[in-house]
């Protein structure tokens, strides 16, 4: 508690006043380079479903990144963009979203910034198709695919030949499959199979690792690259899981 003086000094007083402007200032200057480096290089999510079961699993903490251009397949000369690749883990924008005001994203993120992102106001729906997602991207545009057995087979564009989705991918995964009940045939909704089809223009196949689950491009149809808003890069909760994904 400051000296009664200060009460009768002009010049305590200034100087009390400076200090609380500093410490304002100073608070909103993180915020708006935490809000900066967050839209621009790397978002927090924490996985909320089971749907990229096993690799990621409910509750599970990643880092993505937003630069990535799935367009960009290799990397030619500088870019500032990683090049996208088959298995990649894409965050995909909401497909039924009304974005909040600007003054209330600007809330939502100073309650996210003081709270280290525990609490978000305004933040994107929890019912499917208004919150973002998390799938593997398996397919481009021009490519044909079909499944059988819940194992993606893949034809590239400009290629002869079918590949498993695994043969093609540059990382290794596992998924999780779920028996059907018997009789289950390949024209019933949700079945292991689908028969050919080819991707057009702007048209990206993805799916979950958890194959029973069917929030993904079997239900859906391919998605334009303008969901894809980055890729998931670092696992780092929990810590026992921590690496790149």
């Amino acid at each position: 508690m400051p000296a009664k003086w200060h009460k009768y000094s002009y010049s305590a007083q200034l100087e009390e006043r400076r200090a609380y402007v500093t410490v304002i200032v100073f608070v909103i200057v993180l915020l708006v380079a935490f809000n900066v480096v967050n839209a621009n290089l790397v978002t927090i999510y924490s996985i909320r479903s089971d749907a990229m079961e096993p690799t990621l699993a409910s509750h599970d903490a990643v880092v993505t990144t937003p630069l990535y251009n799935p367009r960009e397949t290799e990397r030619d000369g500088l870019s500032l963009f990683l090049p996208s690749s088959r298995g990649d883990l894409v965050v995909l924008s909401p497909a039924y979203y009304d974005p909040p005001s600007f003054p209330a994203r600007l809330f939502r993120a100073f309650v996210s910034f003081v709270t280290f992102q525990r609490v978000r106001p305004f933040q994107e729906g929890e019912f499917p198709g208004e919150k973002p997602t998390i799938r593997r991207l398996l397919a481009y545009p021009g490519d044909s695919l079909y499944m059988k057995d819940y194992t993606l087979y893949i034809r590239p564009s400009g290629s002869a030949h079918y590949l498993t989705e695994y043969e093609l991918t540059d990382v290794s995964y596992d998924v999780t499959l779920d028996p059907l009940p018997d009789g289950w045939g390949d024209d019933l909704p949700f079945s292991a199979s689908f028969g050919e089809i080819t991707l057009g223009e702007d048209e990206y196949f993805v799916l979950c690792d958890n194959r029973r689950v069917t929030s993904d491009a079997r239900v859906w149809g391919p998605v334009p690259s303008s969901r894809i808003r980055g890729k998931a890069v670092l696992r780092y909760w929990p810590f026992a899981g921590f690496g790149t994904l």
